[in-house]
This record gives structure tokens, sequence and C-alpha cells, in this order.
């Protein structure tokens, strides 16, 4: 037996090959970090290698005879199809037929190169290696003839065009590729009889893979339909989706099976039986998946409409963001840039940040240079966004406030017909916003600027700040700069930050995401902040624990639930009427609470239905979520969003408890609205406040709103002082205030009342009811009614502070400006400095 040295020493002509194919793979590899310019010009690099090596064997074979070379052949082959295997792919990333690869799939590939190339060498390998050998290559085989029928389609056009281009060469490699690796398994059989049960193993594996892989495909299928029809027969009041979404098994196999079409290429009967294509109404990168191309095709698609899968990948797979409706493409950006310039004002228990983001688009395509940036921002929990600023020409354009309505038809008629400069920014639940800025072009970056205005979470006797945190175009490369600065010097920070002379502090680093800053607690300032005739002062306000003994409690289980955590609280609840809701509330008694927990365990999520709740003010809903749940909005024109609103647009609030400190967006949004008395924590909290019967509530008041993570309410005053408290009091206390004015409302069709967007307007801030935009000219507002705020705030920025003067404070400053200007001038001060000037 050779060693692979004295191989590849003997025969120069493999050993070339075999370096060829590790060259033509580092450039591979390379190109795809590089621009799609730079990445045809390596493309370039792997076909030459190719056709040099390619011209090179057909030069052996024609003019040398020698009986050595002849035995070479098939390996020689090998190589060269190996070559243009390499440069197929690459001619994929600029001329696309196939999808990118999933990531088993791309070591797949990998994998069957690799055994391409050992095989070329197998003489220098032992019998236990030759059986391992032997078994990738029959896989790979498999996956070699997968790829040549899947390329039939175009090896008429091929044909025709190999004639002129040798580019089209690239559809038949596949095919060849499989009856070399078939040819060398045929030769080691005959060779050594006994690798015959690797080479079988090598084809039944991936087979038996497929075939698992297509029965759990049609698992999902026969679940979907029926979740249909019971859906159906029980007259649920939840949408269809809902139910399927709370029902599927929650797996990377379901996931594919959502995303088939959306994501991942699937047989198109209409064109042909086996090539297909995806839509692209879901903004995840294209993919190519053979066993879902099977699947799809022997066990049939999905059994669900686009809209309605979309909606449970939005509920089960935290996908909101990718599902958001794009008017134009946006796969080719990247966020370059981030700076987050912060003012935090420990005294008031809140911050302001401003986060600047640069937007670059990579695409080198004619066609694709307009594209469109949608990012999805997470603000801490009590934030709104107060400002908004998008570059035009080169200067900062600052935003104007209106309705939702009003924005969404702007935007999208200047988007989608006019392809013009706006930028939009939406309110959504559970605490997040949207933002989209067009058009990014590959000439230039794009920058635009949103301010947020937040309190400061207190945990004990420290106050943490939380960063605003964005989905969008990925950030995985950008740096960020972040400056940090106090109103008040700060207690026991904690931070890496780099302090400056002027007292501020500064990092520079790669972009995260997720991050929070601790400080000290400091008192409330009593100082106030004035405007509209009316001041606005920070005052702490504490839990207070109340005394209520719940006559009915309701459990809210799904999946998040152990079964040790329901027997736990079983014990100190059984003496009293608990129920859950399937269909109908069912009582929970000892001898059903298993059954009642298997029914319970597999959903990934509950929703349950507070309005079944007869006596609200008695009642207690113990809930514990996953994080993932459909949201308010998702709901909208079921019967179970009327029967929700129509309950709490009449009912007292009644008590909830989260156990664990997560909660779903459903319930987010209906705290953030302030429709029943909230609690959180842990089992054990649980437990002893039923013991005593004491749960904490914030209590109401008139002109008073509660920021409950900040242990803090905004009161508001009637009359005006001049002091120099900042005037996110007023943001804060206009953006609560909405919230609990709109939440009972919400889905009724006049919930957006002049009285809740003139609160907005005053305090310039994206609610539920007001959007921000800017747009590229003055007539362009005036075409859409979208009139410049008076009386109000404006656009929050990290200089403003103190006090704003009031419209009749702007009035009297005026007045006396221009009896300055009067007097100077009678006085004769303005002919004397005339006469200076010249």
């Amino acid at each position: 037996m050779k060693s692979i040295k004295s191989i590849l020493l003997e025969d120069k002509f493999r050993l070339s090959g075999i370096v060829s194919i590790l060259i033509s793979t580092a450039v591979f590899v390379i190109s795809g970090f590089l621009r799609e310019d730079t990445a045809f010009f390596l493309f370039i690099l792997c076909y030459g290698f190719s056709a040099i090596f390619a011209l090179l064997f057909l030069y052996k074979i024609a003019f040398l005879y020698k009986r050595k070379a002849g035995q070479a052949k098939i390996e020689y082959t090998a190589l060269v199809l190996v070559l243009w295997f390499i440069s197929a792919f690459s001619l994929n990333r600029v001329m696309n037929i196939f999808n990118s690869s999933g990531t088993w799939l791309s070591v797949y590939i990998c994998i069957a190169c690799l055994a391409m190339v050992l095989s070329t060498i197998q003489e220098a390998f032992g019998l236990f290696a030759k059986h391992i050998l032997t078994f990738l290559l029959a896989a790979s085989s498999l996956l070699f003839i997968y790829y040549a029928i899947y390329l039939i389609p175009f090896y008429a056009l091929s044909a025709l065009a190999a004639i002129f281009l040798g580019l089209s060469i690239h559809s038949f490699i596949p095919l060849f590729l499989a009856i070399i690796s078939i040819s060398f398994l045929v030769i080691f059989v005959k060779k050594i009889p006994v690798l015959k049960y690797s080479i079988a193993a090598g084809f039944t594996i991936p087979v038996l893979i497929a075939a698992w892989f297509t029965f759990e495909w049609s698992q999902l299928n026969k679940s979907v339909r029926l979740s249909q029809n019971h859906n159906s027969l029980n007259e649920s009041p939840l949408p269809e989706w809902a139910v399927i979404a709370a029902q599927l098994p929650k797996s990377l196999i379901t996931e594919k099976y959502l995303k088939a079409d959306l994501v991942y290429t699937t047989p198109n009967e209409n064109r042909n039986w086996f090539w297909g294509d995806v839509r692209s109404s879901f903004a995840e990168p294209k993919k190519h998946d053979p066993l879902i191309v099977f699947a799809s095709l022997w066990s049939g698609k999905p059994n669900l409409s686009d809209e309605n899968r979309i909606k449970i990948l939005k509920s089960i797979y935290d996908s909101r963001h990718l599902a958001e409706e794009r008017l134009w493409s946006g796969d080719d950006l990247e966020t370059q840039s981030v700076t987050s310039n912060i003012k935090v004002y420990p005294e008031y228990r809140m911050a302001y940040t401003e986060k600047t983001l640069s937007i670059r688009n990579n695409s080198q395509r004619p066609w694709s240079m307009n594209q469109e940036a949608i990012y999805t921002f997470h603000l801490p929990e009590g934030s709104v966004i107060s400002s908004l600023s998008l570059w035009i020409n080169g200067i900062e354009e600052k935003a104007r406030l209106t309705t939702k309505g009003k924005a969404d038809s702007a935007y999208k008629t200047i988007v989608g017909v006019e392809s013009r400069d706006p930028s939009v920014v939406h309110w959504q639940e559970g605490n997040t916003v949207s933002v989209r800025v067009f058009p990014c072009t590959s000439e230039e970056n794009r920058k635009f600027k949103i301010g947020i205005s937040s309190p400061l979470k207190k945990e004990n006797n420290q106050l943490i700040y939380e960063n605003t945190w964005f989905d969008g175009p990925t950030a995985k490369n950008a740096e960020e700069s972040v400056q940090l600065d106090f109103s008040v010097s700060p207690k026991e920070l904690h931070t890496d930050f780099n302090l400056q002379k002027n007292g501020k502090y500064t990092s520079d680093r790669q972009y995260k995401d997720k991050w929070t800053l601790s400080l000290g607690k400091t008192e409330l300032s009593a100082q106030l902040f004035s405007f509209g005739g009316n001041s606005y002062q920070l005052k702490d306000a504490r839990a207070i624990p109340t005394p209520f003994k719940p006559t009915v409690i309701y459990l809210d289980l799904n999946r998040s639930w152990s079964e040790q955590e329901l027997k736990k609280l079983w014990l100190k609840i059984s003496q009293q009427n608990v129920y859950v809701f399937k269909g109908k509330l069912i009582k929970v008694t000892t001898e059903n609470l298993s059954s009642v927990y298997n029914d319970f365990s597999e959903l990934n999520f509950s929703l349950f239905p507070f309005y079944e709740i007869s006596d609200p003010e008695n009642a207690l809903v113990i809930s514990k979520s996953s994080g993932n749940e459909p949201n308010l909005r998702d709901l909208e024109n079921s019967r179970f969003q009327k029967k929700t609103s129509t309950f709490f647009a009449k009912a007292r609030p009644f008590h909830l408890y989260q156990l664990g400190g997560q909660s779903s967006p459903y319930l987010k949004t209906l705290k953030e609205f302030g429709l029943f008395h909230y609690n959180e924590g842990d089992l054990d909290l649980l437990i002893s406040q039923l013991q005593t019967n004491q749960f904490k509530t914030f209590e109401a008041q008139e002109n008073s709103l509660m920021i409950p993570n900040a242990t803090m309410k905004v009161e508001k005053i009637k009359g005006s002082v001049n002091t120099n408290a900042p005037d996110h009091l007023l943001r804060l206390f206009a953006y609560n205030d909405i919230l609990k004015k709109v939440g009972a409302t919400y889905f009724e069709k006049d919930y957006v009342r002049p009285e809740l967007l003139a609160t907005a307007d005053q305090a310039f801030i994206v609610s539920p009811v007001s959007s921000m935009i800017i747009l590229e000219s003055q007539k362009d507002y005036d075409r859409f009614g979208i009139e410049e705020s008076k009386n109000s705030l404006k656009n929050a920025s990290i200089q403003s502070s103190g006090a704003a003067p009031e419209p009749h404070e702007w009035m009297l400053i005026m007045l006396c400006a221009t009896v300055m200007i009067y007097f100077s001038y009678q006085s004769g001060h303005f002919n004397r400095l005339s006469q200076l000037w010249k």
C-alpha cells in the first residue's frame, strides 16, 4: 500500500488537480464575504482553474498514450469535475439557479466533494478507511443524482448555449459527477467485494432520512387538516390560524414546513414537476433544501395560505420583523454604523437616547439600486419615541406628527409609486416600533436618527438603563460609538465606558444589541416641567399591599408550565374554585388535575378568554408565557377579539399574576393599556401572597399616571412655573395617558379620537393614534394634509431640557424684543453701528 505522499509525487498531474481544488475552494469561500462585483471576478478565477485543468486533461488524453495515463483517466476526470462543481456554485452567487444552501446541505456538498477527491487516491487507504470512503461516496452519489434531475429543465438550453458560451457546461456537471461516482463504486466493489455493505448503507441511510422527513411532513399536513376540522366543529372564537399555531409541534421541521414557498424552494406544478421557486413575501434569504422539495412533492404542500403561515411564524417563531410588509426589497442592505447619544437624568429616573444609524446598500445590480430599510426597535417598557430625523441631500430633516393613517398613505404613495425620499415610524404592540427609510442606494449611505424617552427601571436601590435594540439590516459588522452624559453625577456607576475630561463617558466598539447600565438610586427631584398651561411633576409610587382574596382562580396553562409547578400550586389553591378554559370553562379537581395538564402541556401558547370571567373584581388569573404569542392586532375581526373588546370596555380591572418575568406581546399590550392589576414573580412569591391574601397594586389617582417599572408617577398640575425639569415628563405622561384611554376601545373604528391626537401632538410622541413622518418637500406635506404641529414640544433633542416657553411667554418674548429693537433704533445705536461697519 502506497502512501499519499508517494502517490502524489509520482503523479504530478493528480497533485496539481488537488492543489487547484484547494485554491478554488479558498477563492469560493472568500467570495462569500465580498461585494457582488468582486465575487464575479473571483468566479472568473474558479472558472479559469476549471477550464485550464480541463484543457490540460484533454491534451493528456489526446497526445499521451502511456498506459499509466490511461489507468489514471477516471481519477483525472473526477478532479476536473470537482473543479467544475466548485465553479458552478461560484457562478450561482452571481447567476442564481439554486437558492442558497442550508447548513446541513452545505456540509453534505463539502463531504461529497471530499469523497470524490479521496477516491482519486484510494489506493493509499486501508480496508477500514475504504469502508468509510465508499459509504460517503455512495451517499454523495445520491446528492449528485438529485442535482442532475433538478437541472433537467436547463439541459436543452444549456446544450445550445454551450456552442457559444462555455458557462452553460456547468448545468451538466452534477450528471457527470453522478456517473463518475457510481463508476468508482463499481471499481471498488470489483476489487474488494466486501465494500458492497458500506455502499448499501451509503445509499440506504440518506433515503431513510428523506423518508422520515417526508413522513413527518405528512403528519404536519394531517395535523393541520384535523385542527381545521375541529375548529369548524367547535366554532372556536379564535381565527383558524391561531388554533393551528397553538397546537403545531414546535420543531425545526415545523418551521421549514411553514416556510415552504416563502423561504424554501418547492416544486411548481404549473411550470415543472420538480423545479420551482419561492415568493418574496417573507424577508429571509431564500434557501434550497432537497428534503423540502421531496416532502412537498410526495406529501403535498402545506394546506395553509401564505398569509396564515406568516401569522403562525410571527406567533411561535419570533418572525414578526421578517413578516413586515415590504414595498421594495432590502436584501442587500446592512447597518454600517450606530451611534448612541444618551442623556440620563438620575434625579428624574429617566433617560433620553438618540440612535443614529447609517445604512449601506451593497448591491451592484442596476435594477435593485433603490431598496427599502425596515427596522423594528425594541424599547424598554414604558418608553416612547419622541423624535425622528432623516438626512436628505446632506441636510437633517425633522419629522412631523400625524395620524397613522395619513402617514401610512403618504409613505406608500411616495415609495410605491413615486420612489422618492420619506421615512416613517409607527407604534406597534409589545413595546416595539417600526421605522422605514427609503430609498437606500449604493451611491451613498443613508442616515436617520430616532429619539427615545425612557423611564429607568428601579430594582432595589439601583436604577437600570436598558438599551434600545433593533431587528433590521444586519449590524454584525457595524461599528458603534456610545456617549453617555448625566444631568447630575451618578452614584455607584458600573460601566466599562471611558470617562472624558468633560465629564461624559464614551465607548467605541463593535455594535452590541442588548446591554444595560446600572447606577445607584437618586432621590426624585421636586422640579416641575410646564407647558400648555399645566405642570408635570414626578413622585414616588410604591405598590401597596392590598387585601384581596380571590373567589375564583383561572389558570392560563400552556407548555411553559411544568407539571411540578402546577402540582405545587394546586396544594395551595385546591380548596378554591379553579378553572381552565378549553372550548368552555372546566373546573379543576384533584381527580382531573393530571388530565388537565396533559391537555395543555403541548400548547405553544394560550390566549386566555378574559371575557369568560364572570366576576372580575374577585377573580385572579395566573399566567405563564414562553414569550411568543399573537398580537392583539393579529386577532382583529375575529370573534375572540370582538368579545375581548366588549369585555374590557365594560369590566372593572381584575388581578393577573405573571409567573416569571417574561410576558407575551398580547399581555404586554393589555398591561400597557392598564386593563388589569398586574403582579409578577416566582411561584413561591405567588403562594405567599395567596396565603396572606395580599396583592400589590398601584393606587389610581386622577391626573396622575403610574410608571410601575420605575416605581414613580407623573402628576399633572394646573398652572405654570419656570423650572428646569426635562420635557420628557410631559412626553411620558402623555404616552401613558393615551394608552390608558385607548385600551378599552382599541379595536373600535373611532378609537383615534381628536382629544387623543391633541395629546400626542402636544407631547410630540409616537403612539397608537399617532405616527411620525418625514417627506421630501412642503408640497408633499400639503398634498397629504400633514400640517406642522403648533403649540407642541416638537422633536426632542439631547440639548432640550428645562421648561419650554408657553405660547403666551413666546408672545411676551417677541414683544420685548420688538420694543428693544425700536428704542435702539430711536436712540441712534443702529446708525453708530453702521458707521463703524463702514
